[in-house]
C-alpha cells in the first residue's frame, strides 16, 4: 500500500473524504510525523547523530577536506546505511567541533566558484578522537550486554 493509499484509506475510515482542504492537510501532517516516528525509531538505529563527530574526526585525521566532499566521505563509508547524509545537521556538527575547537579552518579560493571551507583536525580534535576510542569501547560492552540480554529473552520463549 502507498502513501497516498494509506491516507485516502484513513480520511475514509474517519469519514474526512469531504473534509475542509486545511483540516486534512493538518491532519496528513500528524499521521507523516507518526509515521516518520515509527520508521525512524532509534530502536532501527537512527538518532545516532552523536557517532557523526567521530567519524568526521576520524575522516579530518586522515585529509583536510572542506565539507562537500565531508559529507561526500560519509556517504561513502556508508555511515549513514543506505541514506543519504543530513547536508545540514553535518555543517551543524562541523560548527560543533569547531566551537570546541576540536576543528579548524582556512578558506581556500577555487578558481571556479566561491571561496570554500578547508577543515581540519586539531591537537585537541585528536585528543578527543582519542576519548571517543575509550568511550565507544565502554559502549560496545554496555551494547554487548544488552544484545546478549535481549537474546536471552527470545530463547526462553
Amino acid at each position: 500500500m502507498s502513501i497516498l493509499q494509506f491516507f485516502d484509506s484513513y480520511r475514509s475510515l474517519q469519514g474526512l473524504e469531504n473534509a475542509d482542504k486545511g483540516d486534512i492537510d493538518s491532519m496528513d501532517n500528524k499521521i507523516l510525523k507518526l509515521l516518520d516516528e515509527n520508521f525512524k525509531c532509534s530502536c532501527k538505529g537512527y538518532n545516532l547523530d552523536k557517532l557523526l563527530q567521530p567519524n568526521i574526526l576520524i575522516i579530518l585525521a586522515e585529509q583536510n577536506m572542506h565539507g562537500y566532499m565531508l559529507i561526500q566521505e560519509l556517504e561513502r563509508r556508508n555511515i549513514f546505511e543506505e541514506e543519504k547524509a543530513d547536508n545540514t545537521g553535518v555543517y551543524r556538527t562541523l560548527r560543533t567541533l569547531e566551537d570546541r575547537e576540536l576543528v579548524a579552518f582556512e578558506w581556500v579560493l577555487d578558481e571556479a566558484g566561491p571561496a570554500k571551507k578547508n577543515y581540519m583536525i586539531t591537537d585537541k580534535g585528536f585528543e578527543c578522537l582519542k576519548n571517543w576510542i575509550s568511550s565507544l569501547q565502554v559502549y560496545k560492552k554496555k551494547i554487548d550486554k544488552i544484545i546478549k540480554d535481549a537474546e536471552q529473552v527470545f530463547i526462553k520463549q
